[in-house]
């Protein structure tokens, strides 16, 4: 009988004990999932903030390069503006000639000479016809009033290629490159020194008219010859 009480007694010591224990364990496993949820917000909102300030910072950078694109192109209309207005006082001098089948204009701050490509042209052909010669040779006098460089650049219309095409294999890119080619050699010819020119196809990627009209490709269809006034014309 006393063994049975000393065991009881025994017992209840050992469970006064080993309870405390057990409860103090268990909130220190909360206290510490807690704190590890706790790391794992802060984490995703260390995350979230540093992607927010990102984007804040390439949003800064597109408003930037926005405005200083927009900043260019007015300064570019604005230089297109003055130059548009100096030609034409200088074709109103005379100092500047126009020839029969081309249009003076100004672009980029360049100008230049426009001549319809069927006209300057046969169809599908890189061959000058006796009239493009006739304007070209007339233009080659222009370009000899000065030194400056000299861009030909050939255009199309977006119509593939169809009759030639076994001639012009990589399409209108590579007829508009040789149509500027040809005009190219014949400024040559007229005394023009090589060295000044360059040239350029657009093909169909560069037109002056919209739509799909007859009307409208026949104005893309086009060479232009390009170059730039001497420095301190007025």
């Amino acid at each position: 009988m006393l063994c049975n009480k000393m065991s009881l007694a025994v017992g209840l010591i050992m469970a006064g004990v080993l309870m405390p224990a057990c409860v103090t364990s268990g909130k220190y496993r909360a206290a510490e999932n807690e704190a590890a949820r706790a790391r794992e917000e802060r984490d995703e909102a260390s995350g979230l903030l540093s992607a927010a300030e990102e984007q804040l910072v390439d949003a800064e950078g597109q408003r930037a390069s926005l405005m200083s694109k927009a900043a260019l192109a007015e300064a570019m209309a604005a230089e297109n503006a003055q130059l548009k207005s100096q030609i034409e006082e200088l074709s109103k001098s005379g100092r500047i000639v126009t020839p029969t089948g081309t249009v003076l204009f100004a672009e980029d701050g360049k100008y230049g000479w426009r001549a319809q490509g069927d006209v300057v042209f046969a169809q599908g052909s890189d061959k000058l016809t006796g009239e493009g010669e006739r304007i070209i040779g007339s233009l080659a006098a222009e370009l000899k009033k000065s030194s400056e460089p000299i861009t030909v650049i050939g255009h199309t219309d977006s119509d593939p290629i169809v009759k030639t095409a076994d001639k012009w294999t990589r399409g209108n890119i590579e007829l508009g490159a040789n149509r500027a080619m040809s005009v190219k050699e014949y400024l040559v010819k007229q005394g023009i020194a090589e060295s000044r020119i360059c040239i350029t196809s657009y093909a169909q990627f560069k037109p002056i008219a919209t739509g799909s009209s007859a009307d409208a490709k026949k104005k893309n269809r086009r060479v232009e010859i390009m170059t730039q006034l001497p420095a301190g014309t007025n």
